[in-house]
């Protein structure tokens, strides 16, 4: 009678030792299956996280100098009401508050470039789009190239996919990280607004201050909303952090219609929100740790419940069937043929219980993650005291695939083998003789 035979038929004949056993080793399989790959794709999804937050620190850190130096003057908002046929919601008809920006002509606005200690002038243009569900369009100049190189700040910051925008772009947009999700877009595609195509070359992750933009040349952005030669808002930078205040006063003065903030006051809610950055970044650290290390110690804990329960039970068989044993040696099998004995039947154990792991974590990968691994949700606020903002952090989950079947098979075999070294060993060793006279 072969190895495989009698395993089989040793097994077989205690049938309920053996569900036991095979239940309690799932169990513990189940958790060697599904643990690593989660934690890996956990561990990723948090770095993603720290990258985002340490991209967008080193952006703001890097424009504060300039900000100091800029007032924005915008011409307020409108509000209206709209309706949508929303197909994320099963094709309800959903109402939505559109923000209409207010324009003005650029050149009637003019002046504000001959204002002593000014040094730029920016128009953009923001407007909300319609038949766009969600989000709205930017438009900012790309017919200058010293512009952008030395007011970085009007372009997309973070871009974490293709490329941002460039001096004398047009048909392409940057569309921000959530837009590109809520419409399945990516690097490459076409993204139609109104019926215009637009190319979409780059996806920009999430800022400070987060929202759903589509950013493009202010030309192509006054095109699509009907406001050739207008502009929203003027970026205007002025020599001299000093001078601030007066250029504002004046500007005030001679354009009362423009709604002006100054940069220089926003200086500390940018040191602010540098600070939120940081205490952030250092959360995401930490649950990054905290994911390795109780993962570490739930995966220690499974191998060793898994290689107890082998031990045990095939030093307890071993035990039982010394006479057994005895009777084999004297027939004439070796040492090598007892060893082999039950190691493999512990490797068959162990194999068998790998299936049902398998089936368990197959349907319930997910639910054991969320379950056994820290996984809150990074929110980063909107602006300094706010209690809301925008999630960074949308926790993915490793499923069951054949790369981890046949994982889980191979730490099977190996745990199977390793519980069974032992009282294998014992049982080789065993002297017929004293086999004999065991009762």
């Amino acid at each position: 009678m072969g190895i495989l035979t009698r395993a089989i038929r040793n097994i077989s004949r205690r049938k309920t030792r053996a569900l036991i056993v095979i239940i309690a080793l799932s169990l513990a399989l189940t958790l060697l299956i599904v643990l690593p790959p989660n934690i890996n794709v956990s561990t990723k999804n948090v770095k993603g996280v720290i990258n985002a937050l340490t991209a967008n620190a080193n952006y703001v850190n890097s424009t504060v100098t300039l900000a100091a130096t800029e007032i924005d003057g915008n011409l307020g908002t409108n509000f209206s009401l709209g309706s949508f046929l929303n197909g994320a919601y099963g094709n309800v008809n959903t109402t939505k508050v559109f923000t209409q920006y207010n324009t003005v002509s650029i050149t009637d606005y003019s002046g504000l470039n001959k204002i002593p200690d000014v040094s730029t002038v920016i128009p953009v243009l923001e407007q909300n789009v319609p038949q766009l569900t969600y989000g709205e369009v930017d438009g900012v100049p790309l017919d200058n190239a010293s512009l952008l190189k030395d007011y970085p700040s009007i372009l997309p910051a973070n871009i974490i996919e293709g490329r941002n925008l460039q001096a004398d772009d047009s048909g392409v947009v940057i569309l921000q990280q959530n837009l590109a999700n809520i419409y399945n877009v990516t690097v490459g595609s076409t993204f139609n607004i109104s019926g215009t195509n637009f190319k979409v070359v780059g996806i920009e992750g999430p800022e400070a201050v987060n929202t759903t933009y589509v950013t493009m040349s202010l030309a192509d952005a006054q095109a699509l909303t009907n406001t050739t030669g207008q502009a929203s808002d003027f970026k205007i930078y002025v020599d001299n952090v000093d001078n601030v205040n007066s250029v504002a006063t004046r500007i005030t003065s001679e354009y009362p219609k423009l709604q002006v903030s100054e940069g220089l006051s926003q200086v500390n809610s940018v040191q602010q929100v540098l600070t939120l950055v940081n205490q952030q970044v250092q959360t995401a650290q930490n649950v990054m740790n905290q994911i390795q290390n109780n993962g570490l110690i739930e995966i220690s804990i499974a191998v060793i419940a898994d290689i107890a329960i082998i031990l045990f039970m095939m030093l307890y068989s071993v035990r039982e069937r010394t006479r057994e044993i005895g009777t084999l040696k004297a027939m004439g099998a070796s040492n090598t043929t007892i060893l082999g004995q039950f190691i493999f039947e512990g490797v068959l154990l162990s194999v068998m219980a790998a299936v049902v792991a398998l089936v368990i974590g197959g349907f319930g990968a997910t639910t054991l993650a969320k379950l056994l691994l820290p996984h809150p949700t990074i929110i980063f606020p909107s602006a300094p005291g706010s209690n809301s903002g925008m999630m960074l952090w949308f926790t993915n989950y490793a499923t069951v695939t054949p790369e981890l079947i046949l994982e889980g098979l191979g730490v099977a075999v190996l745990l199977g083998a390793l519980g069974s070294l032992y009282p294998a060993l014992k049982a080789a060793r065993t002297r017929p003789a004293e086999a004999m006279r065991y009762e």
